[in-house]
């Protein structure tokens, strides 16, 4: 199966602060995009699955420049082992934010 990407995904170390239905979450960053982050998380986490669902999400890693926070959606979710890849896209991101994540991805 290929995977179809919008944009090209840089992995980070850091973490990710998500809110969504209520709930706080923090997870480790798999991956970031300028149209999203990808979290893994055990199955059980988020419960019920949550395509769709919109929250804000904060993104710290010691590689960026800054921490991003953005309102996200949840995109997708794809079994990997025991675990979920959930693609979150962003769904409202400030330019200052967004180029955060450019300076990164072109250093």
């Amino acid at each position: 199966m290929r995977e179809r990407r919008r944009s090209h995904r840089i992995f980070l170390q850091g973490q990710v602060h998500l809110t969504l239905g209520g709930k706080n979450f923090e997870f480790p960053l798999a991956d970031v995009s300028v149209t999203g982050v990808g979290i893994m998380l055990d199955v059980a986490v988020l419960g019920a699955r949550p395509s769709g669902e919109v929250g804000v999400c904060r993104i710290e890693s010691p590689e960026l420049a800054s921490p991003v926070e953005a309102f996200v959606s949840v995109m997708r979710i794809r079994r990997v082992g025991h675990q979920h890849l959930v693609g979150l896209r962003f769904e409202s991101i400030s330019d200052e934010q967004l180029a955060v994540l450019q300076a990164h991805a072109s250093a």
